[in-house]
C-alpha cells in the first residue's frame, strides 16, 4: 500500500515538473515562427541624460481605415480626350501664296524693258511662290472671296440666330443646295468667287503670253544671248523653291469683288458657308484634291528640266512662260472645276 502511494506521488511530481517545461518550449517555438514572418521593430533605447522628454501627442493617431486614400478609384480617372481634327491645310496661308503668285504675274506684264536681272528675279520669285499647294491656294482664295461677301455672311448668322448652329450645320450636311438656296445673297457670293478666279487666271495667262512673245523678240539682243551656267541657275532655283515665304494674312478687305455670270461649282459656296460658321475642317475637305498637288509637282519638274536644257536668258523666258504660268494656270483651272 505504501509502495502504491509512493508511485503515485512520484508520477504527480513528474507531471508538475515536465508539463510547464513543455509549455515553455512550445511557446518558444511559436514565438520563433511568428518572428520569422514579421519585420523586427527598432529596439527601445533610453534617451541620453539631459535630453528633453518627448511631448505626448495631443490626439491619438487615426486608425488605418480613417487614413485618406492615395489613389483615385478607377471610375474617377477620366479617359483622355481624342485629338482634335485639324483642317487639311491653312486656307489663309495658301490663299495668300496664290494671291502673291498672281500679283507677280501682273507685275511682270507691266515691265517696259527686260534685263538679265529681271528675268532671273522672275525665275526666283515664281520658284518661291509656286508650290504643290498652289491649286489648293486658288480654291481657298475663291472660298475666302465668297465668305467675305458681307450680305452672305450676315444671312448665315441670322439663320444661326433663328435655328441654332447645330441645326444649320445639319442642314448644310444633309441638303446644302436647298439650304443655301434660302440664304440671301448666296448666289452673289458664288458669282464673286467665280469672278475673282477668272480675273486671276486672266493675269496668269497674260503673263504667259507676253513672256512667250518676249522669248522670241529679244533673241537678237546681246543680253539675251549671254550664256549662263545651267547648273548655277538650277541651284539658285532649288534654293528659292525651299526658302521660307513670309506673307501677310489675307483679310476681307484684300478680297477682290469681281463678279462673273457663271458661278463656281456649288462645293465652293458650301465650303464658304462652313468657313463663315468657323468649321474649316469641313471646308478644306470639300476643296482639297490630290490631283491638284500632283499637277503642280509636274509643273515644278518641267520648269527644272527646261532650265537644265537652257543656256540663254531668252530661253529662261520661255521656261517662265510655258511652265511657270501656262501650266500652273491649267492646274488652277482643274482645281476649280
Amino acid at each position: 500500500m505504501n509502495k502504491v502511494k509512493r508511485i503515485i506521488g512520484i508520477s504527480a511530481l513528474a507531471i508538475s515538473v515536465f508539463v510547464p517545461v513543455l509549455a515553455v518550449q512550445a511557446s518558444g517555438i511559436a514565438s520563433q515562427d511568428a518572428s520569422a514572418t514579421q519585420v523586427p521593430g527598432p529596439a527601445a533605447t533610453e534617451p541620453p541624460a539631459g535630453a528633453p522628454a518627448p511631448e505626448s501627442p495631443s490626439a491619438p493617431a487615426p486608425a488605418t481605415s480613417e487614413l485618406p486614400q492615395t489613389t483615385l478609384p478607377v471610375e474617377a480617372i477620366a479617359a483622355p480626350l481624342p485629338p482634335a481634327e485639324l483642317p487639311a491645310f491653312d486656307m489663309a496661308a495658301t490663299a495668300a501664296r496664290f494671291n502673291a503668285l498672281v500679283g507677280e504675274a501682273d507685275r511682270l506684264t507691266t515691265l517696259r524693258t527686260l534685263t538679265p536681272e529681271a528675268v532671273q528675279g522672275a525665275l526666283l520669285s515664281t520658284a518661291r511662290l509656286s508650290s504643290a499647294g498652289i491649286s489648293e491656294g486658288a480654291a481657298s482664295y475663291a472660298v475666302l472671296s465668297a465668305s467675305a461677301h458681307a450680305p452672305f455672311a450676315s444671312s448665315l448668322q441670322t439663320a444661326v440666330n433663328l435655328l441654332g448652329r447645330d441645326a444649320v450645320m445639319d442642314r448644310l450636311k444633309t441638303d446644302p443646295e436647298a439650304f443655301l438656296g434660302l440664304v440671301a445673297s448666296s448666289q452673289e457670293a458664288a458669282t464673286i468667287a467665280s469672278g475673282v478666279m477668272a480675273d486671276s487666271l486672266v493675269k496668269m495667262d497674260k503673263a504667259s503670253a507676253l513672256l512667250g512673245e518676249a522669248a522670241y523678240s529679244v533673241q537678237k539682243e546681246a543680253w539675251a544671248q549671254r550664256e549662263m551656267d545651267a547648273q548655277l541657275v538650277l541651284t539658285a532655283h532649288r534654293a528659292a523653291s525651299t526658302s521660307a515665304v513670309e506673307l501677310s494674312p489675307l483679310g476681307a478687305s484684300d478680297m477682290r469683288n469681281t463678279r462673273a455670270e457663271v458661278p463656281l461649282d456649288k462645293r465652293f459656296l458650301v465650303a464658304a458657308a462652313y468657313h463663315v460658321l468657323g468649321d474649316d475642317v469641313a471646308s478644306t475637305k470639300l476643296i482639297s484634291r490630290t490631283s491638284g498637288k500632283m499637277c503642280m509637282n509636274r509643273v515644278q519638274l518641267n520648269v527644272r528640266q527646261c532650265l537644265a536644257a537652257s543656256r540663254y536668258p531668252y530661253e529662261h523666258l520661255f521656261c517662265l512662260s510655258r511652265h511657270s504660268f501656262q501650266e500652273s494656270s491649267g492646274c488652277v483651272r482643274d482645281a476649280i472645276k
